[in-house]
This record gives C-alpha cells, sequence and structure tokens, in this order.
C-alpha cells in the first residue's frame, strides 16, 4: 500500500484533510486543508513544492541516451556501433 503524508492543523494539531488542491505551476501545489476537530474547523493553505531527485526516473533513460548520442561526432557514433555490434554479437 503506498504511503500518503498525514496533514495536521496549524491550530489544534489534529489530523487534516485536504479539500481540494492547485497545481498553478509544476512541481508546486496549494494544498486546502480542513481541520476534522468538530471543536476547531481551522480552514488553512498549504504549499507543496517539488525540491530535488534522489533516484532519477527509469523513464527518463532513453532521453538521457539519446541526448548523450547526439553531441557525438558520426565517427564517434559509428565506433561506439561498432563497439555495440561486437559487444553484442554471438563470437564475442
Amino acid at each position: 500500500m503506498p504511503r500518503a503524508f498525514k496533514i495536521y492543523c496549524t491550530a489544534c494539531k489534529s489530523r487534516a484533510t485536504i479539500t481540494r488542491t492547485e497545481r498553478p505551476l509544476q512541481g508546486f501545489s496549494r494544498l486546502y486543508c480542513s481541520c476534522n476537530n468538530p471543536e476547531c474547523l481551522h480552514r488553512f493553505v498549504m504549499n507543496l513544492e517539488f525540491s530535488h531527485t534522489t533516484r532519477p526516473s527509469l523513464l527518463d533513460k532513453d532521453v538521457f541516451i539519446n541526448t548523450l548520442i547526439s553531441q557525438f561526432s558520426p565517427e564517434d557514433k559509428a565506433k561506439m556501433l561498432a563497439a555495440l555490434q561486437k559487444e553484442t554479437s554471438p563470437n564475442k
């Protein structure tokens, strides 16, 4: 089961619920929250911001490889292709 972070009321420290989310920018969200404590019922907005990557996505690998290869000269591309073909041939 995936982990979800818990929101706590800034007034009474009880659990709160996210009632609405706005995403004005990529990597930034405004979380509109409401306190679950019936004696408090505080409503507040929290900001959630992307900070940095700790492990790159496996989905980015192909983009990275294509970007890297595009920077090689035609001669270097030919050398790389020859090396890859040699590496993957059954007669190593």
